[in-house]
């Protein structure tokens, strides 16, 4: 007797279906990706036990002779490709087929289909794998297929199920991604008591983003083509940070994916902009041609293979940089922008970022100071870009204001009346200091109290400064090489990683053995940093990296020496101090957030103080 025999069809079909149906989501997500692909401008799905006891999709899209909904339930059956060719270019969803095999083998499904110009819709019974019944019916144009009891057939799946609450939650966050990239499509969802989305078709991607992204303040936009890669960015203020990741969403050609590359560049973009365990409401397009991105990685698309990791990290990374580094939240316009003011293709900025740099813009027309852009010609297409002029070209140190570490140097400013400062955020009135930590300030315009964390913002100003320092001398030759032992993995390793040493402003070269000599390395760094460096490089995984020195080593670097120079709490400052710490603030790039990611500055409006006392 032998051991290998071949399974029955039944089993194979429910362990094909294993890797595609995990959960009601998942059917939910198959079903309307089909929808989607047969040209449906609406598709509606209900609940009933957040889709343990029911599923129904239901679109007005294409639907299918009697002969395609026969096929469609058969295992291979495909619409999608007819030649291997065809695998390394997938851009569609699939025209039924495919999942509905799958599907089926799990679950009681009831298909209801009519194409157009057909007199009767056909309606089939499916149910362990086999037709059950098979009639013709009046139905509309379009498809509804309607799954029972998922899972009835194989208890120790449905065992494993979550709570109805969590599978409900899975449901409508698929749902949402599938509205984020088809934005010209409405989507229904209800569940037995309640309906949990309504979005109209029509609406642009902008109004449908801000519709689902529970973001009070909005969102901030950006587009960009950076090596073929084509980005479109939309983004909260850092302070609308989530404590879970749900709110970074993530699409390549049209398909939500959850890509561990991709996620990590969009941090690194958020580096210093957001404190430890936060995460930002950011929303990420990506086109990549469909040749250089793999999308049949996982059963269910959830992740995609890029054939280029590098050059998409560094796409990424740079392009959310460049996005937050004017810093559009903090920039304060007198009307919030409209939906009139968005072009459906943008070149280099786009929507309430050009509002609000219109509106900045005439601030500092009317004199409300030089703003965050240093002198003209900084901005390109609406943003300042990471590279290009060297830091020390912005200008941001004005003669005769020294700033060392440890205290602040007074020196002069322009002159103000009484207690009003100069600060980023226009002219504020210094009320005083709190437990000599946060500095309470009056915007009378605006009628808003204004907190400031001193030990954040003058960190953030030595930051800015040693910043500019290493900029202006990223490597220099050493009088004495560091010589490093090397194991043989290590320097294998070396040849692969020279270049990126170079851009980082280290030297590294063979010394015979199993040695390297380190011959140049950044002023700013010590012996035992550089070491550190070359070793931890050396020794570990291929780094991803922007190929930009300044954020891939100095930044860190930096935000640790600044961290360590700044005032600390409860040092108190006389009023001239405060004065030259504002005056300094106005000078940044980024007057917000210290470089750890915590905000420096609240504001409350009077209103805000009003409902604090009740008073409204």
């Amino acid at each position: 007797m032998t051991k290998i025999h071949l399974l029955p069809e039944d089993l194979s079909n429910k362990i094909a279906a294993g890797e595609v149906v995990e959960r009601p989501a998942s059917v939910v997500k198959e079903l309307v990706e089909n929808s989607i692909d047969a040209g449906a401008t609406h598709i509606k799905v209900g609940l009933k036990g957040s889709g343990k006891a029911e599923i129904l999709v239901e679109d007005d899209g294409e639907g299918m002779s009697r002969e395609d909904a026969l096929l469609s339930l058969k295992r291979h059956a495909t619409s999608k490709i007819s030649k291997a060719d065809d695998l390394d270019r997938i851009s569609t969803l699939g025209f039924r087929g495919e999942a509905l095999p799958s599907i089926a083998a799990v679950g009681r499904m009831e298909l209801v289909t009519k194409e157009e110009g057909a007199e009767v819709a056909t309606r089939i019974l499916f149910e362990g794998g086999e037709v059950k019944d098979l009639s013709e019916v009046a139905a509309p144009r379009g498809t509804r297929v309607t799954i029972s009891e998922l899972f009835y057939n194989i208890p120790a799946r449905r065992k494993f199920l979550k709570t109805d609450a969590t599978e409900l939650r899975n449901v409508v966050e698929m749902m949402t991604h599938l509205a984020l990239i088809h934005n010209a499509i409405g989507f229904e969802l209800n569940t037995e008591s309640r309906s949990i989305l309504s979005l109209p078709r029509g609406q642009s991607l902008f109004e449908r983003a801000d519709e689902v992204s529970g973001v009070k303040g909005g969102l901030y936009w950006r587009k960009g083509e950076r090596g073929g890669v084509k980005l479109n960015f939309a983004f909260a203020a850092p302070h609308e940070g989530r404590g879970h990741r749900r709110g970074v969403n993530l699409f390549v050609n049209r398909r939500a994916v959850n890509d561990k590359i991709l996620f990590r560049a969009v941090m690194e973009g958020y580096r210093g902009l957001m404190e430890s365990n936060r995460y930002p409401v950011a929303l990420l397009w990506l086109e990549v041609s469909p040749d250089e991105v793999d999308v049949n990685v996982h059963p269910a698309k959830r992740e995609v293979r890029f054939a280029d990791e590098g050059k998409i990290f560094r796409a990424v990374s740079l392009h959310v940089a460049e996005s937050l580094s004017e810093s559009p939240w903090a920039i304060e316009s007198e009307a919030p922008p409209s939906y009139e003011g968005y072009r459906s293709e943008v070149d280099g900025g786009a929507g309430r970022v050009e509002d609000a740099l219109e509106g900045y813009a005439a601030k500092i027309a009317r004199g409300g100071g030089r703003g965050f852009g240093g002198p003209a010609g900084g901005y390109g297409g609406g943003y300042r870009s990471l590279k290009g002029p060297s830091y020390k070209d912005f200008d941001r140190e004005p003669k005769g204001l020294p700033f060392e570490g440890g205290h602040i140097s007074t020196g002069t400013t322009s002159p103000v009346s009484g207690r009003e400062m100069e600060s980023p955020y226009g002219r504020l009135v210094y009320l005083g200091a709190f437990d000599a930590t946060y500095l309470l300030f009056e915007a009378p315009a605006k009628r808003e109290l204004v907190i400031f964390d001193q030990h954040a913002a003058h960190e953030r100003v030595m930051y800015e400064k040693f910043l500019e320092g290493y900029a202006s001398s990223p490597g220099a030759s050493l009088l004495v090489p560091i010589v490093m032992e090397c194991s043989p993995a290590e320097l294998s390793a070396l040849d692969e990683l020279r270049v990126f040493l170079e851009n980082l402003g280290i030297k590294v070269e063979r010394f015979g053995g199993n040695s390297i000599s380190i011959v140049e390395a950044p002023s700013s760094l010590k012996t035992a940093e550089v070491e550190l460096i070359v070793r931890n490089l050396l020794g570990g995984e291929p780094p991803q990296t922007t190929g930009d020195p300044v954020k891939d080593i100095a930044e860190p670097l930096c935000a640790r020496a600044a961290c360590a120079a700044a005032v600390k709490a409860r040092r108190v400052l006389d009023e001239s101090e405060v004065r030259e710490l504002m005056a300094r603030l106005s000078t940044l790039k980024n007057p917000t957030h210290c470089p750890h990611g915590r905000p420096l500055l609240v504001k409350l409006s009077r209103e805000r103080v009003e409902g604090l006392f009740h008073r409204r």
